[in-house]
């Protein structure tokens, strides 16, 4: 999900992190998107859970709009809690980046969730011997996002931000207050059609809400609304009777026969392609 908001709203993005790289971009040229590029250049002979693949998050060529720099690269990274030593991967990263394209990039860490204590972010640094290794990168930590500017923002990618900001290790009922929260939020905004399509698929996604009940709940209440804008790309996420919903029900009703037959709700997910805690939930109502 974060691949497509960067692709969709890259310009936004990056006037909210780094506001003087934003001012010497110009986008009336095309970005260029190079992570496939250094995915399909850089491979290991053998891959492993233990040593999995060096993939960067999102590399991206930009082009300036004067001055002696062309374009600059841009390297994103999005961290949650979890993963390895941030600092270290952006250095091993930056170094790939650099031994690949003979330039250093501009590096960006997203951090969504706090880092482990002990932990250094924004810089890198080692010695041994004499030998000295300092890289210094930037880092935008969204827990620390003030949630009324949030809200307040024209910028789309600060409702996104609020979205993983208030919705992670929350109840399902905190969810859906917040889903439901934003998406009314959104059909205030003076964003196009379009844009809040994608921003809401964004926060559907990030919220992640994975009770039934509280789903059906949801449409129930955007319906009452009545806002058709709001409501035509709820729809393509939650009704879309003909399709998305149609499918789904199907499915629940093939998992309520196999769920009688006393198969397993593991066998079950995999027969259905259904995820456990959506088949566990289902079997409740």
């Amino acid at each position: 999900m974060w691949k497509d908001a960067i692709k969709r709203f890259l310009p936004q993005l990056i006037m909210r992190t780094l506001p003087d790289l934003y001012g010497d971009v110009d986008f009336s040229q095309e970005p260029e998107f190079l992570s496939q590029e250094l995915r399909d250049t850089i491979q290991r002979p053998i891959a492993d859970s233990h040593n999995p693949p060096l993939f960067v998050d999102e590399l991206i060529k930009l082009f300036m709009k004067n001055g002696s720099i062309e374009w600059v690269l841009f390297h994103i990274e999005i961290q949650g809690s979890g993963g390895e030593d941030i600092s270290f991967r952006m250095h091993l990263y930056y170094c790939l980046i650099f031994s690949h394209h003979r330039r250093m990039p501009v590096g960006l860490a997203i951090l969504t969730r706090p880092r482990p204590k002990g932990e250094k972010t924004g810089i890198f640094a080692a010695e041994q011997y004499g030998t000295r290794i300092s890289y210094k990168y930037n880092c935008f930590e969204v827990y620390n996002l003030d949630d009324e500017e949030l809200l307040n923002s024209d910028n789309p990618f600060d409702l996104m931000f609020y979205a993983v900001k208030k919705t992670a290790n929350v109840r399902e009922e905190s969810k859906f207050a917040q889903l439901l929260t934003l998406t009314r939020l959104l059909a205030l905004k003076g964003w196009n059609e379009e844009d809040r399509r994608d921003i809401f698929n964004f926060i559907v996604r990030a919220v992640n809400l994975k009770d039934v009940a509280l789903r059906q709940k949801f449409t129930r209440v955007i319906e009452g609304d009545g806002d058709t804008m709001t409501l035509s790309f709820v729809e393509e996420y939650f009704l879309n009777k003909g399709t998305i919903t149609g499918r789904r029900e199907e499915k629940f009703e093939t998992a309520r026969r196999l769920r009688a037959m006393g198969l397993s709700d593991s066998d079950i997910s995999k027969a259905t392609d259904l995820p456990i805690e959506e088949i566990e939930e289902f079997a409740k109502l």
